[in-house]
């Protein structure tokens, strides 16, 4: 059995395996995460990518640029954030970032300082094309 994912770098398509962790995009070459995450403690990277969720608990603090499918915060995420699908704030829910994502719920009480790109279609797949082989042309003489 098989899901259907798409790249957090160059929001390519792909097909893989439902219990993959990980995976190599064959549209960019970079690797992939594939699970989903909670986040119960601080946490703080540069940058925290999953083709996943990712939900950050009531006392969850993640410190990242985000990348993922949805996020849910019920504590504080800090750093700018892209999702594919949904983001949504809880009532003790703070986000100090941008936002870029086709939907967004937000719940009396919640916080955000940030800018918000919200709605509009999916991010859809950058197609690569190869350069075309140059031809090499023998000089007459």
């Amino acid at each position: 059995m098989r899901k259907k994912v798409y790249c957090t770098h160059c929001h390519g398509e792909m097909s893989v395996a439902h219990s993959a962790l990980s995976s190599v995009c064959p549209h960019c070459n970079k690797r992939l995460v594939l699970e989903n995450f909670k986040i119960k403690t601080y946490h703080a990277v540069r940058e925290f990518a999953t083709t996943g969720d990712v939900v950050v608990e009531p006392r969850g603090r993640l410190v990242a640029n985000v990348r993922a499918a949805n996020l849910i915060v019920d504590g504080e995420v800090r750093g700018a954030i892209v999702a594919r699908e949904r983001v949504s704030i809880h009532k003790h829910g703070t986000v100090k970032g941008d936002i870029d994502a086709p939907l967004l719920a937000i719940e009396a009480g919640a916080m955000l300082d940030g800018f918000l790109r919200i709605g509009g279609a999916a991010p859809v797949a950058i197609v690569r094309k190869k350069p075309a082989a140059r031809k090499r042309v023998a000089a007459k003489k």
